[in-house]
């Protein structure tokens, strides 16, 4: 693979968290007056709408099609139950935090990779394991006087997302990834439309722009993604996904005053060393 290919996939995946952390932030903020439901409406519905618009006409309706409509399905409902713990999260905590306890995802898709895949652990890799839990343990600080029983939320997503993430390597290599993607926005773009009209409130033109603009964003960060996938392997870029918990403190601190304090800060740091001892030891076996 040509070392241009592989730059230009790594900018394409740092600028996807970019998106991912902008939607993350704009979530937070429009939660204060929206409700939740209407805002994962969005990240779902309008990436929806514009996959379609951009993918349909040079794919055709074979994008639209899948040997496993089930693990599909599951997929989109792991996601999208995902996506409303960590909104519903952002309401009560620094996104920064948030997203922290939920970069652990790696350690628990290893533990449930030797549950579930019969997977093989090295030592490198347990210990991954114990630095990422030790990292989120210093963030929710249990027992102390600082804990909020809302870190069970992003803790939440972090499980979905792990178990998410199994249901892909089961349909990986039997469905592209345009596909995979279609059909995780048409389940999460359904099920919230079911859901919606129990907790609708009726919106301000602003309101509706921002949701708007939040799923223009969220779209965004899919197409970086696919786009990322194309010009480099997954190996290569999940490392840069960490860049993300960059980009969410940075956010944080000017939209919203959310400062981390120094025991946050080192649990950050734990869990990104946890989570990236996972992806370096698997980039070593691979």
């Amino acid at each position: 693979m040509p070392s241009s290919d592989k730059r230009r996939g790594i900018t394409l995946a740092i600028m996807a968290t970019i998106f991912y952390a902008i939607v993350d932030a704009l979530s937070k903020y429009q939660a204060r007056t929206s409700p939740v439901e209407l805002i994962v409406w969005a990240r779902y519905g309008v990436p929806l709408v514009l996959l379609l618009a951009f993918f349909l006409p040079r794919q055709g309706v074979a994008m639209l099609r899948t040997g496993h409509p089930w693990l599909q399905t599951a997929r989109g409902l792991l996601l999208t139950g995902g996506t409303l713990l960590i909104v519903l999260a952002y309401r009560v905590m620094p996104i920064a935090e948030a997203q922290a306890i939920f970069f652990i995802h790696p350690v628990l898709l290893t533990l449930l990779a030797v549950l579930f895949l019969g997977e093989k652990v090295s030592s490198r890799g347990w210990l991954a394991v114990v630095i990422g839990f030790a990292g989120v343990l210093i963030i929710v600080r249990p027992g102390g006087g600082l804990f909020r029983p809302a870190a069970l939320l992003p803790l939440g997503l972090a499980l979905t997302f792990s178990t998410y993430q199994i249901l892909t390597r089961i349909v990986a290599g039997k469905e592209k990834s345009i596909n995979s993607l279609f059909w995780v926005l048409a389940v999460g773009t359904a099920s919230m439309s079911i859901v919606l009209p129990f907790a609708w409130t009726p919106q301000s033109i602003q309101a509706l722009a921002m949701l708007t603009v939040i799923g223009i964003v969220s779209g965004c960060g899919h197409f970086s993604t696919i786009k990322a996938l194309e010009y480099a392997p997954a190996s290569l870029l999940a490392p840069f996904a960490y860049v993300q918990l960059v980009w969410v403190a940075i956010l944080g601190a000017l939209m919203f005053g959310d400062f981390p304090d120094m025991a946050t800060l080192i649990g950050i740091a734990t869990v990104a060393t946890g989570g990236l001892l996972v992806v370096f030891s698997k980039r070593q076996k691979a």
